[in-house]
C-alpha cells in the first residue's frame, strides 16, 4: 500500500498490530489503527497503557512489515483509550510504504525547564511536534537538573554561559538533543539482572527488567518518590566490590501485587556513568 501524504498533519487510519509490555510488565498484542503517520513515527490509540521510553513493535498486518518504535509521550487520554506518539528506532523504517514528499526543515522552539528554568532551543520532528501541539509541553532531560523535566514554551532568551557566573548559575546548552537521537544510541536490552538501590543510607537489592546505557527499570518492595536522587549499582553481586553511580527516579508505578516498578535515569556527571551493555 502506498499513499502520498504531507508531513504536516498526516492523518491516515491504517491497520496496525502493536506488540509490547504495559506498565505492569505484562506482554500484550493489540490490533489497532494509526491516527497519523509521519516520516519518523506514528500516533496510535491503544487500550493498553505503556511507559515513556518503552519499546514496542509495530506491524503492518497486510504485509507483515515490522518496525521497532519507542514511546515519546502520551498525546491524550479518553474513554476510548490512550493516544501515544511513537518514534521509529530506525529512521528509514516505513512499514506501510507511505510515499512522503521532501522533508521540511524542523521547527525550532524556545522551551523552559520546569525545574531550574533554564532555556534551550529544541528542533522538533513531525511526531514530536504533534505531541507538543496537543499538550504544549515536552518531557526532556535537563543537563542542569541532571534529570528528566517538563519543558514549556517561553519568550525568555536562551541561557548562555557567561564568564564569572556564580557556581550555582549553571546554564543549559543552547541546543537540546532530540530524545529520538538519544534513544537510538541507548537502546534498552531485556535482561534479568540484580541491582542495588541506595537511598538515605539504606540499601535495597532489586530485580532489573531491562537496561540501557542511559538507565534501567526495576521492581522492588519500596516506593521511591519520582524525581529523587539515588545511588545505584548495576550489576550487583553480594559480598563483592560493587561500584555505585548517581541516578534519578523517572517514574514509579504501584503494581497489583504490592510491589513497585520504577524507571531510572543515570545522572550524567563526571565520575558517574551507567553500565554499558
Amino acid at each position: 500500500m502506498a499513499n502520498s501524504i504531507s508531513t504536516q498533519a498526516s492523518n491516515l487510519q491504517l491497520p496496525v498490530e502493536v506488540i509490547g509490555a504495559d506498565l505492569y510488565g505484562q506482554q500484550f498484542f493489540e490490533t489497532a489503527q494509526t491516527l497519523t503517520i509521519h516520516r519518523n513515527g506514528v500516533s496510535i490509540l491503544l487500550a493498553n497503557k505503556v511507559a515513556p521510553d518503552s519499546e514496542v513493535i509495530v506491524r503492518n498486518p497486510e504485509t507483515n512489515a515490522e518496525a521497532i518504535a519507542f514511546v515519546i509521550g502520551q498525546i491524550r487520554e479518553d474513554s476510548a483509550g490512550h493516544v501515544y506518539g511513537l518514534a521509529f528506532l530506525d529512521a528509514s523504517a516505513n512499514p506501510w510504504e507511505v510515499q512522503f514528499p521532501a522533508p521540511e526543515p524542523a521547527k525550532k522552539f524556545q522551551l523552559e525547564c520546569g525545574g531550574c528554568r533554564s532555556v534551550g532551543t529544541f528542533s522538533l520532528s513531525d511526531i514530536e511536534l504533534e505531541i507538543f501541539e496537543a499538550r504544549r509541553e515536552l518531557e526532556r532531560t535537563c543537563s542542569t537538573c541532571n534529570s528528566s523535566r517538563i519543558w514549556r514554551e517561553t519568550t525568555r532568551e536562551v541561557t548562555k554561559k557567561q564568564p564569572g557566573n556564580p557556581p550555582e548559575q549553571i546554564p543549559t546548552p543552547q541546543s537540546v538533543a532530540s530524545p529520538i537521537e538519544e534513544h537510538r544510541k541507548d537502546r534498552r536490552t531485556k535482561m534479568k539482572m540484580t541491582a542495588c538501590i541506595r537511598f538515605s543510607g539504606l540499601e535495597e537489592v532489586v530485580a532489573c527488567e531491562d537496561i540501557s546505557k542511559g538507565g534501567f527499570r526495576f521492581i522492588g518492595r519500596k516506593e521511591y518518590p519520582e524525581g529523587i536522587r539515588v545511588e545505584v549499582s548495576v550489576p550487583y553481586t553480594k559480598s563483592s566490590n560493587n561500584m555505585f553511580s548517581l541516578a534519578s527516579i523517572k517514574y514509579v508505578l504501584k503494581m497489583p501485587d504490592g510491589l513497585f516498578r520504577h524507571g531510572v535515569s543515570y545522572t550524567k556527571t563526571s565520575g558517574s556513568i551507567g553500565w554499558d551493555p
